[in-house]
């Protein structure tokens, strides 16, 4: 497969963002908050780095040839999976918590070819993206603590998926970049839930980059957000955010 891809990045550390929101979720989020109160939401915050990282970069995608059913397979040591939690404090505004765990896995098979609906397709099976969240880590131990064994109760269940069986994405001329919304079931607590993720993707020689963000309730798992009475609670909606490097 004949891939040529000029990537220029100035700066690694930060993830290139495309975010969903939803109506619901932002309306809840505004409830909680007293008007007129200065805060700093998961919206505000996860816009201001997509805003600096478009700046900061500029990635030159070529074409590629047709390739059929290759499975790639996440590089663990380049891949994370993060929440962003709004917590707010008593009448000290709010603050975004992130915490971040390296321990990502999974795989995909890959296709690229010509079909009805458009010049070329992108044809993703059986992808499944596991994340420990019992090595979820912040800033701050004994919150990691907590949520390992009280709020998320990751101790018992330690691993998220997001799991999709088949996507077709049409796209231009066999370009290998995609800035999509894709559906997938992301599992919990054991608890299945239909959520879109706000993508982009593209091959750098013979990787697959994936950076994705979405925000997702609690109460979908069955669990409430942490709070501590008269000191602080976390809102929902909770910000998810995934950078995946897959290798054939």
């Amino acid at each position: 497969m004949n891939i040529r891809i000029q990537v220029i990045i100035y700066n690694m550390k930060k993830f290139l963002i495309f975010i969903l929101f939803f109506t619901s979720c932002s309306q809840s989020v505004e409830e909680v908050i007293e008007p007129g109160s200065e805060t700093t939401t998961v919206e505000e915050t996860t816009t201001s780095i997509t805003k600096n990282t478009i700046q900061d970069q500029e990635i030159a995608i070529e074409q590629i040839e047709v390739v059929e059913d290759v499975i790639y397979y996440v590089d663990t040591d380049r891949s994370t999976a993060s929440y962003l939690a709004p917590k707010v404090f008593l009448n000290s505004g709010e603050e975004i918590v992130k915490g971040t765990t390296n321990n990502v896995s999974g795989s995909f098979e890959f296709s690229i070819g010509e079909c009805d609906s458009s010049d070329s397709c992108i044809v993703i099976k059986n992808l499944v993206i596991s994340a420990n969240l019992i090595e979820l880590k912040s800033d701050n131990s004994i919150r990691d603590n907590q949520i390992r064994s009280k709020w998320l109760e990751s101790k018992d269940f330690p691993i998220a998926t997001y799991s999709i069986d088949e996507l077709i994405l049409p796209n231009k001329n066999f370009d290998s970049k995609i800035d999509e919304t894709v559906t997938g079931v992301l599992k919990i607590r054991e608890v299945e839930v239909s959520v879109p993720f706000s993508i982009t993707a593209y091959m750098d020689s013979d990787s697959i980059i994936v950076y994705g963000v979405t925000q997702v309730e609690t109460l979908w798992f069955g669990f409430d957000p942490p709070s501590k009475f008269n000191a602080w609670d976390v809102l929902n909606p909770i910000g998810l955010e995934i950078e995946i490097v897959a290798t054939k």
